[in-house]
């Protein structure tokens, strides 16, 4: 891929008929084929119509001279764009803050369908980050690119791990750690009375015979352990809910009464499934009261 410390040249996107030059801030010139540009973008149609920012540019071949295009961007993140646009391989940035800048690009130019084809090329070929730090900076990223989307993905990656607000300084600072924190408190209020109800008309696992029966006539353990989640986010694991349950069991190992030992896989995954769609629909109601204020607020820090 061309970086800004290769050499400039001419032939990195250099379409037969090309009809227009896009020229990136550091003078690498892509010769193209204006249909596709304009096809993709109406802030670059309306660019290219309003011809403020074209000019001339003689070529070295003697061909006719084509109207040129000044972008502000590199001729790196540009060549990775036109990968997007045009029927060729599409070619991902090395790095995650290459990647964040070529997103916001396409998101500034108004490239929807570009966009999500970016969106789909990098969920197939990066899998989602495992690492709170990980998940920590491409917030961070997000963030300073203005990437509504990708900060509020991140922003689920980090719930999955205890929120020590202390300990994220040295990834994320100021306004942005701030607003991170006030997500996850808004979150947690919004979370918590949607388990309560939860826990109080779900029907899964009630019919479960054991040792010790809450109110909602479901195991007293499994109670508390929706009850958890609402301070605890993280706790929401499919790992932490089995570790529970052996602890339950193996506690229980004598008591007759308790039929936990033999809970069927479909009736756990149907149990999980349900208590899933609560806590990601907590996220989307953040999502629709939040999200706008957030980012303006970010915006003016």
């Amino acid at each position: 891929m061309l970086t800004s410390d290769e050499p400039h040249a001419n032939v990195l996107f250099e379409f037969r008929g090309a009809d227009i030059i896009l020229r990136s801030h550091d003078s690498h010139n892509f010769r193209v084929l204006k249909s596709y540009i304009v096809n993709s973008s109406p802030v670059l149609d309306e660019l290219i119509r309003s011809r403020r920012s074209l000019d001339s540019l003689d070529n070295t071949r003697e061909e006719k001279s084509l109207p040129v295009v000044q972008l502000p961007e590199s001729g790196a993140i540009l060549h990775s764009l036109l990968t997007f646009i045009f029927p060729v391989t599409p070619l991902l940035p090395s790095t995650t803050e290459n990647t964040m800048e070529l997103l916001s690009v396409a998101q500034k130019y108004q490239m929807v369908s570009i966009l999500a084809h970016i969106r789909g090329t990098l969920a197939r070929q990066n899998p989602p980050p495992i690492q709170q730090e990980t998940a920590l900076h491409v917030y961070s990223l997000a963030q300073k690119y203005g990437l509504h989307h990708e900060a509020l993905q991140a922003a689920r990656d980090i719930f999955k791990y205890p929120m020590n607000i202390e300990d994220k300084f040295d990834v994320v600072q100021g306004a942005a750690l701030y607003e991170l924190w006030n997500y996850y408190e808004k979150f947690r209020a919004i979370l918590k009375p949607d388990l309560t109800e939860f826990r109080r008309s779900s029907r899964t696992l009630t019919d479960l015979d054991c040792v010790e029966l809450s109110s909602s006539q479901i195991p007293r353990w499994l109670d508390n352990y929706i009850a958890s989640i609402g301070n605890a986010p993280n706790l929401f694991d499919l790992i932490e809910f089995h570790a529970i349950l052996a602890r339950h069991v193996n506690d229980e190992s004598q008591d007759l009464r308790c039929e936990c030992s033999s809970i069927p896989s479909k009736t756990i995954r149907e149990f999980w499934e349900v208590l899933a769609s609560v806590v990601h629909g907590c996220f989307e109601k953040v999502n629709v009261f939040d999200v706008a204020g957030l980012f303006s607020l970010l915006k003016s820090f």
